[in-house]
């Protein structure tokens, strides 16, 4: 009877302990430990990607051509445009009969060099500005731009003489642009000529003060390609340009 009455209260507080340890894993949770998608949280949003920046372009005004002698003259380029350059130096553009102008004045009383780049479809040029004045070509390759020409330095004269403006206009004729020389005028300005036969010309800017060598201030001041890169050994033969990062030049709407 005992025996009986024992194994009972034994079976009872089994049971009793099983019912304790089931309730106990289970906790609070009355969800399934293999969730479907559907209730998983939702993933944390990503962020929308940046869009790519829009070509700069520049609807260049009309005005009187001015004087090509190195100095940005008061009156001769109040039409013109004035961009910044990336440390807030003046880029001038002026459009006149078959011409684009460009001006540039840098923030600084040193003297100053320049370089144009010239996007001529298949060919890109690059009008150099220093003491003498030269072109260099690049033609398009699969993925990089190679030199087809170097520079050939002319217009090293820095007075109006009738020799020097001479060669300046066989220099205007040949290669289709001009400058004053960097001796020439105001030496933290720079004045340019260039032959312009179409509506549009993409191009792209730089100047070098005569103090850093290596360091070239962009324009358009995005510009990201070797237009800026220190060239401390000359050109190399090999270039690679961010065209979509050029400016566009635009005289479609300017007074002819």
């Amino acid at each position: 009877m005992k025996s009986s009455m024992l194994k009972r209260i034994l079976l009872i507080v089994l049971v009793l302990l099983i019912l304790i340890l089931t309730l106990g894993c289970r906790g609070d949770d009355t969800s399934s430990i293999f969730e479907t998608p559907a209730t998983l949280p939702p993933a944390p949003l990503t962020e929308t990607p940046a869009p790519l920046t829009q070509q700069h372009t520049i609807t260049v005004p009309w005005g009187q051509p001015p004087v090509i002698d190195g100095t940005i003259s008061p009156g001769e380029w109040d039409n013109a445009i004035v961009e910044p350059f990336a440390d807030g130096s003046e880029l001038f553009l002026m459009f006149s009969e078959g011409y684009l102008y460009l001006g540039i004045r840098a923030n600084t009383p040193e003297m100053i060099i320049g370089n144009i780049f010239v996007d001529h479809g298949d060919e890109i040029a690059i009008l150099h500005t220093s003491a003498a004045l030269g072109t260099a070509l690049y033609k398009q390759g699969m993925d990089s731009w190679q030199q087809t020409q170097g520079f050939v330095w002319r217009c090293r004269s820095t007075d109006n003489s009738e020799t020097s403006q001479s060669e300046r206009d066989a220099f205007l004729d040949e290669e289709h642009w001009v400058a004053a020389n960097a001796r020439m005028g105001t030496p933290n300005e720079l004045e340019y000529q260039i032959e312009m036969s179409d509506e549009t010309l993409r191009l792209a800017v730089n100047f070098i003060r005569a103090s850093n060598p290596n360091e070239k201030i962009p324009w358009p001041t995005g510009l990201d390609d070797d237009c800026i890169k220190p060239t401390p050994g000359g050109l190399p033969e090999e270039l690679y340009f961010s065209l979509d990062r050029w400016a566009i030049i635009d005289i479609s709407d300017t007074e002819r």
